[in-house]
């Protein structure tokens, strides 16, 4: 890859940091927003899954803007909105928990465009052969923010902000939106024809070309996109019943849960968000080499020993080590499978004429059972959360079954091809 598509693909992957940080930030600040408003386990569940609730509306809305505005112009308007948003929680002194509700939905509403705008920018400059690699950099972005975000929320635990701690965690959050609107202003719009600019014709596809005659006015929900409707309906609830956001944005009530202290606890988090990381990088190389389908059988198998493991352990109040490990040993299994292929996936499965409709449907359906799952969790918890990992191990279960048999292959194939 020449040192133009690097930093093209780098600039425009910030849209994940962008969405880690923000993870990060609410997991952070989530013991500070609900001492700080008092807050039932319902009451709870509802501020924490607000910004999610609009990441759903987010990315309904950004497949229809990325077909007619283009991703770049997406990217760019996503990210002043959400810089907007975040300095908001800077700006009022005295907040009531409805504003901060409101403000939480704005930001969602920006990780949705995000979510859906960036893969499908990254998907379309890559060489066939690197895609993986390339789309896959939107979600060590991701790894990246979360790191960052946590390091932040635990220097702002132990200082003396502490009180309005969650006020920080999120406000801080305006500063990689602000930066990455500044350098998208260097970039050309990207569009299913992008890769001309960078001078590889083994990318451009017109849409006269296209497997199964596709066209700019294909509608996306006909039969003959059942198959790749499907495929992109199963590999976001997968994604989401392996329970990663619960364990990311309720990781601080599960160790708390287990009999482990809060600053102990924001500890962890930091390690478990670098060893993340770390394994996301060694999974970009991993994700052209290997393929998508190994990776997610090799993930969905260590998720579910661990989803299992913690199920069986946090009633037993094990020492705080155990659990690490396998909050350690389950995290690397996500980033070097589903974090890394998920997007990627997506991003491959619509041909040209649809692919900006189909990314919002696959992003928007990973965001509803997102969203449902967080609302809830708070509840289920309070009954049993022994249950519920227990569930999320079952699913691994069927996943499992589920990819061997039905899922294509999709490396090395065009945008869109491999299932036509």
């Amino acid at each position: 890859m020449n040192r133009r598509l690097m930093t093209t693909a780098f600039v425009v992957s910030l849209g994940g940091f962008v969405f880690g940080y923000d993870l990060g930030a609410l997991s952070s600040a989530s013991q500070s927003l609900r001492s700080a408003f008092g807050l039932s386990p319902a009451s709870f569940g509802l501020t924490i899954s607000a910004s999610l609730w609009g990441t759903v509306c987010g990315s309904l809305l950004a497949g229809w803007f990325a077909d007619r505005v283009g991703r770049r112009n997406l990217i760019a308007g996503c990210a002043a909105v959400y810089a907007v948003a975040a300095i908001a929680v800077f700006r009022q002194v005295s907040w009531q928990w409805i504003l901060v509700l409101a403000v939480r939905f704005i930001c969602g509403l920006a990780i949705g465009g995000f979510t859906v705008s960036c893969p499908l920018y990254l998907s379309e400059l890559a060489p066939i052969s690197s895609r993986g690699r390339v789309v896959s950099l939107f979600q060590v972005q991701v790894g990246a923010g979360v790191v960052i975000a946590f390091f932040v929320g635990s220097l702002l635990a132990k200082g003396p902000v502490a009180g309005d701690a969650w006020k920080w965690c999120l406000g801080t959050g305006s500063i990689p939106p602000a930066l990455l609107a500044c350098l998208l202003m260097s970039l050309p719009n990207a569009e299913p024809e992008f890769s001309k600019t960078l001078g590889r014709n083994e990318q451009t596809i017109s849409t006269s070309s296209v497997p199964g005659g596709y066209s700019g006015r294909e509608k996306l929900f006909r039969r003959r996109n059942l198959r790749p409707l499907l495929l992109a309906t199963s590999i976001a609830i997968f994604n989401q019943l392996s329970g990663v956001n619960i364990l990311l944005l309720y990781m601080l009530d599960i160790l708390a849960g287990a009999g482990i202290g809060l600053s102990l606890g924001h500890t962890y988090t930091v390690v478990i968000s670098f060893i993340s990381l770390a394994t996301s990088l060694i999974a970009m190389a991993a994700v052209d080499n290997w393929g998508r389908k190994p990776l997610v059988l090799i993930g969905s198998t260590g998720m579910g020993v661990c989803l299992f493991s913690l199920a069986a352990a946090v009633p037993r109040h094990f020492a705080p080590g155990f659990y690490l490990s396998v909050l350690v040993a389950y995290n690397v299994f996500f980033a070097f499978s589903q974090g890394t292929v998920v997007w990627v996936y997506l991003s491959e499965l619509f041909p040209p004429g649809i692919r900006g409709a189909g990314q919002g449907y696959g992003s928007s359906v990973h965001w509803i059972t997102n969203a449902i799952l967080v609302s809830v969790f708070p509840a289920l918890q309070h009954a049993s959360s022994v249950r519920t990992f227990y569930f999320f191990a079952l699913v691994m279960a069927v996943q499992i079954g589920v990819v061997w048999i039905w899922y294509p292959e999709t490396r090395g194939t065009r945008l869109g091809s491999a299932i036509s």
